[in-house]
């Protein structure tokens, strides 16, 4: 049996465009990240990284969650007698924000101080003075300090410096107000059904920038320093972090992802199924780097016969769409301003996972490019079937997750006894828990990129 506390568990859910997932994870005293349960649902009511119908995404959170709890308690309660059996709850939760209208902008704030010392204080006025800054048709999600000018000098940590005068810089990353208000509805709907069956009201305690979560997982400080650009392909978007001497500098989402390609290639008269099954299976980002041969599909309707594609003129549609998809992220690049001291493209996300688009970007940019699965803060614990680049913003959640999600309720009644043992038994006759991520090692096979 395996040994665990509530002190250290985590909650995390992703709102992606093709799936919804969740993890239950734990972090050791050094943050080092762990994930012990893992659930996916076929996404709903999210468009683009965007909640779009209340109802359908609270339904598919609700769902999530009810299966994370499920699991905590089959987890804790292994190897225990009936007498020693206790529940357990999910009282919070962190979740990553997402959305095509997330973009960065430039504040400066300046002050004369009159030739005095710079102390945090001072710091954290300059910050604060961003918040009163309008966005028009938006608002902050995040500001991030650059370096300070202080008189004629730049630097990235001001305080204990003399100076007369100090000018702050940031990047203000910034979003529609619905991106947060549409979550928090979400979340409304979703207690609403937990109080009226008698749970434990579910308390949103940290929401992060998707992005910025991944870049977590998936860069290392080194990299950060040096200059580097993270590009996360989901299915509805495509997000971009740029870093350069271990500061955050842009932030951008375009509103295309691997599922326009897969709508492209059902273009060919094939259902959506077998269109992904073409592009994972397939395809590839650059038609010159592909043999030419023909793949015969499944039938659509019973009766008909199925298509027969030619797989260079598959690679042909993939790459048309690859490359508008590729301008519009190399323009945010290049807009971040730094672009000249990039060392380093990786990609991470679903649809990183397409064949060629390593050499694609590498002959887009002329820089190095390398595939970034999650590699920071990892416990020796962890399954290695997690680290890979579908999981790199469900990790970075969790690493920059900081309270525990997971309580101890009352001890079970006998009618709770009775309800728990039947989930239970059903489990224990699939799998033993401690194999449990060998259940979930083929969560990434139907998942799309």
């Amino acid at each position: 049996m395996q040994s665990f506390t509530t002190d250290n568990l985590v909650v995390v859910i992703d709102l992606g465009t093709s799936k919804v997932r969740g993890i239950v994870g734990r972090k050791d005293e050094n943050g080092h990240v762990e994930i012990i349960a893992y659930e996916g649902l076929t996404s709903k009511g999210v468009k683009r990284g965007s909640i779009c119908n209340l109802a359908e995404a609270a339904f598919c959170i609700k769902e999530i969650l009810a299966k994370l709890q499920n699991k905590v308690n089959f987890i804790f309660n292994e190897g225990h007698s009936e007498e020693e059996r206790k529940a357990y709850e999910i009282n919070g939760v962190y979740v990553g924000l997402n959305g095509q209208t997330i973009k960065t902008m430039n504040s400066r704030v300046p002050r004369n101080l009159g030739d005095v010392e710079v102390t945090e204080e001072v710091v954290k006025t300059l910050h604060a003075e961003n918040n009163k800054l309008k966005i028009e048709n938006g608002e902050i999600l995040e500001i991030v300090a650059q370096e300070y000018l202080v008189d004629d000098c730049d630097e990235v940590n001001p305080v204990g410096c003399i100076c007369t005068r100090i000018e702050g810089r940031y990047k203000i990353i910034a979003g529609r107000p619905s991106l947060k208000s549409n979550l928090v509805k979400c979340f409304d709907k979703v207690n609403e059904v937990i109080e009226n069956n008698g749970g434990c009201k579910i308390e949103i305690l940290g929401v992060f920038l998707s992005p910025i979560a991944a870049a977590s997982a998936v860069l290392s400080n080194e990299e950060k320093e040096l200059g580097c650009a993270m590009i996360d392909f989901g299915a509805g978007t495509t997000s971009t972090a740029v870093y350069y001497k271990n500061v955050l500098r842009h932030v951008s989402v375009v509103p295309f992802g691997s599922d326009v390609i897969t709508k492209d290639i059902m273009d060919l008269k094939v259902l959506e199924n077998v269109a992904e099954m073409l592009k994972r299976k397939f395809g590839s980002a650059m038609e010159e780097l592909v043999e030419d041969f023909h793949i015969s599909t499944p039938p659509p309707i019973s009766g008909k016969e199925g298509k027969t594609v030619s797989n260079k003129f598959l690679a042909g549609i993939i790459e048309a769409r690859i490359e508008e998809i590729l301008d519009y992220v190399c323009y945010q690049i290049e807009k971040s301003e730094h672009y000249c001291h990039i060392d380093e493209i990786v990609i991470t996300g679903g649809g990183a996972r397409l064949k060629n688009l390593v050499e694609k970007l590498k002959l887009r940019t002329g820089f190095d490019v390398r595939i970034g699965k999650p590699n920071q803060k990892i416990s020796s614990n962890m399954d290695v079937s997690y680290l890979e680049v579908e999981c790199a913003q469900l990790i970075g959640l969790l690493i920059h997750a900081e309270k525990a999600c997971v309580r101890e309720k009352a001890p079970f009644s006998k009618e709770e006894q009775s309800e728990q043992e039947t989930p239970v038994k059903k489990e224990k006759k699939k799998i033993k828990w401690s194999n449990v991520v060998g259940l979930f090692g083929d969560i990434f096979e139907d998942s799309k990129i």
